[in-house]
């Protein structure tokens, strides 16, 4: 069963991304700490940097920054799960969605899509 989600996403697409979330009531219920909650959300957010490089930035049409970093947190979803409560686990999913703004101008000008993708983590009670 979920219990809480929290995601991040680069405002600009080249800053980082960034866990901004309060803890979750159900977290808490669960028993976590809010001195856990904080270790979890700095570790999270040290991870989830982006690691520019040669590579990534001439990569960054096929979203080679985000793909590092899905890579990355899925490493650390064990460690991060040692802060959390008897059980209670955490998974990482990477989602990319397509935003799309249209103008009401006679030319459509304004108009376009562009890609924003999630970083998210879910917290779930182990079966």
């Amino acid at each position: 069963m979920e219990l809480a989600t929290i995601s991040s996403n680069s405002e600009t697409g080249f800053s980082n991304p960034e866990y901004k979330d309060a803890l979750p009531d159900a977290l808490l219920q669960a028993g976590m700490s809010n001195e856990s909650w904080q270790s979890l959300i700095q570790k999270a957010n040290y991870t989830v940097k982006f690691e520019w490089n040669i590579g990534t930035i001439c990569c960054f049409l096929c979203n080679a920054h985000n793909k590092r970093v899905a890579r990355n947190m899925a490493l650390i979803c064990d460690d991060i799960e040692s802060l959390l409560p008897d059980g209670v686990r955490v998974d990482y999913q990477m989602t990319t969605e397509k935003q799309i703004v249209r103008s009401s101008g006679a030319d459509g000008a304004g108009s376009g899509a562009t890609l924003e993708t999630y970083h998210k983590l879910i917290f779930t009670q182990k079966a």
